[in-house]
């Protein structure tokens, strides 16, 4: 479809792109080759107007990706197209005639048409408007791209390019399959004007390569191929190269151009007077040379001289050539549009089940949950509009955080509060469904959910912090009450201590009363010499220099007071009385009384 070879040309300069790529921007979409492509305005068995089938969810994922789409129609087709018309009815059709429905077919667009009201009316339903041109819809596509009004445009037809456009976005695919890049769907990026700076081949070159190759609107000159032409064009500009065909009808100049390449007094390498013969063995005189000749002054202008004349004698026996009408179909503007607009309507998803019932025999809750996303999408976008409007529903919560194809995203359950969709969907499907929550359910963006319902994103995330337990200081009775209940006994004299708690340690675990309340120091005062001495001084010093825990200053010193003054208490941690059998003053007796104390 579209100018022959024009693809074979500009595909150094073509980039497979991730569909993600196109997210934000503002696409113009050539209806008709979409519905060209399905290859299915007869009736399929499987699945009957594929078309329709492809279209939704086409459309669907671009707007849940955040692409403006604008869906663009054909007006009238142009006389020079009647014949590629009619050939394509034939190949559509494979050759039998296909049914009329009370609609027209032949050369004129009766039948597709009737296929595009189809998708419109569809397209209508999911909140999108169409804008028809009043001639071909790859021509308003181009005049919107050139004009700055959209970013590209989605077409298989390189007509686009003739007509002015700049971006063609070609082979259009949602498959997950291929490569890591394009398992989200990729597309085919064209853009002139990286060919019009490499190779000075822009919108006039295209034209050319139109007339002397063919497009859908003629069918070329016969024996003029893409390498001819392109030839042609590395020796003429862009800007040129239209009156340049045009000029081939002047006998004038090209007769001069023929009698300077046929001259045979003139060398063919060189193009000075002589032979190449005898240029090779004495050398040209003109390019300064004692033995062969300078062949970079003509040998390659006499090739493109004779290119040049071959391609003119072949296209002037139509003696129409070159066709300005043609010309004036590609370079003139038939709508002027200033101002597109993009906004998303809200989808109606009664009468689209309906429609999907009827158009595409799916049933009512396969319809439903395929079209909900984007109604749901719709109302998170436009949530300020969604006030005291039917066919909406209510969040009811968010369910859980979800990251599909790395995007930060919230698995929403909506609700039917005003029951406008009760008798959508028939009982047996529902019950068959089994989880209707499930059915209930959308992922969407986190960041528009957030901008839409602020107070259920808050809600949700409030509900997944983790609760932590503030630490209960211990109070001064409970202090008191835990001294009174502490027994200190000590092991027997066969087991030696292996643990020696101090008083930080108490308190440390004072603060702990689940962990002591069957605490006991289990050190008696009568056995306490059985340690070394060294084990003694540990412990003393170990109480006197290390800190206190930081969690009870306000209580330390009320504590420190309770100790001092318990006069009636039956601890015995201090010694008041000295013990026959201690063995702190056995051994003192024994090594620190010297014979001289005796002799006094």
């Amino acid at each position: 479809m579209g100018v022959k070879d024009l693809w074979t040309i500009l595909a150094p300069f073509c980039e497979r792109k991730p569909l993600y790529e196109l997210q934000g921007k503002t696409v113009a979409i050539d209806l008709s080759c979409w519905v060209c492509e399905a290859q299915n305005i007869t009736e399929y068995t499987v699945q009957p107007r594929m078309y329709l089938r492809n279209l939704y969810f086409r459309t669907c994922y671009l707007l849940l990706m955040g692409v403006h789409v604008v869906f663009v129609l054909e007006g009238r087709a142009p006389e020079l197209k009647y014949k590629t018309i009619a050939a394509r009815n034939a190949v559509q059709f494979k050759g039998q005639k296909p049914k009329t429905d009370g609609v027209k077919t032949g050369k004129d667009r009766s039948r597709f048409n009737h296929t595009l009201k189809q998708c419109e009316e569809m397209l209508r339903l999911m909140g999108i408007a169409c804008v028809k041109g009043e001639g071909e819809a790859e021509a308003l596509c181009a005049h919107l791209n050139e004009d700055g009004l959209v970013d590209g445009i989605i077409s298989q037809d390189s007509d686009c390019f003739a007509y002015g456009a700049h971006v063609v976005y070609k082979n259009f695919s949602i498959s997950q399959q291929g490569n890591h890049a394009a398992k989200g769907g990729s597309v085919d990026v064209y853009d002139i004007n990286r060919a019009k700076e490499s190779l000075d081949f822009g919108r006039n070159k295209i034209i050319a390569l139109a007339l002397l190759c063919g497009s859908d609107y003629c069918e070329g000159v016969y024996g003029i191929g893409k390498d001819s032409v392109t030839k042609l064009f590395d020796i003429v500009s862009d800007n040129e190269i239209l009156g340049r065909l045009r000029s081939w009808k002047n006998d004038t100049l090209y007769e001069k151009m023929e009698r300077k390449i046929s001259d045979k007094s003139l060398c063919t390498s060189c193009g000075h007077l002589g032979k190449v013969q005898s240029h090779t063995k004495k050398g040209c005189f003109q390019c300064g040379t004692n033995q062969g000749c300078d062949s970079s002054k003509f040998k390659a202008e006499r090739l493109e001289i004779k290119n040049e004349l071959n391609m003119r004698s072949k296209a002037l026996k139509d003696p129409n050539f070159p066709d300005e009408v043609l010309i004036s179909e590609f370079l003139t503007k038939n709508s002027n549009i200033s101002e597109l607009n993009l906004q998303w309507n809200k989808p109606d998803l009664i009468n689209f089940v309906k429609f999907t019932v009827k158009y595409l025999t799916w049933e009512e809750i396969y319809s439903f949950e395929k079209f909900f996303p984007v109604l749901t999408r719709w109302q998170l976008l436009h949530h300020n509009q969604t006030k005291n409007t039917t066919g909406v529903v209510t969040p009811k919560f968010i369910k859980k955080r979800r990251n599909p194809k790395g995007v930060a995203s919230y698995e929403i359950v909506w609700e039917d509060k005003y029951n406008q969709f009760s008798d959508l969907i028939p009982e047996e499907q529902l019950s068959d469904y089994g989880d209707l929550e499930k059915l209930w359910s959308t992922i969407e963006p986190q960041n528009i959910v957030e901008s839409a319902y602020p107070e259920l994103v808050k809600e949700f995330e409030d509900s997944k912090k983790p609760k932590t337990r503030k630490k209960k200081k211990p109070s001064v009775d409970e202090i008191d009450n835990l001294l009174k209940n502490v027994s200190i006994s000590g092991p027997s004299k066969k087991k030696k201590l292996k643990k020696v708690h101090t008083l930080d340690s108490f308190l440390m675990t004072a603060s702990t009363p689940k962990r002591t309340q069957n605490f006991s120091f289990n050190m008696d005062q009568s056995n306490f010499g059985d340690e070394n001495d060294l084990e003694v001084s540990d412990i003393v010093d170990d109480i006197i220099n290390r800190k206190l825990p930081s969690y009870i200053p306000e209580n330390l010193d009320k504590l420190v007071t309770r100790l001092d003054n318990k006069e009636n208490d039956n601890c015995s941690f201090f010694v008041n009385e000295m013990t026959e059998n201690d063995l702190f003053e056995n051994t003192f007796k024994k090594y620190c009384i010297s014979s001289d104390y005796d002799s006094d």
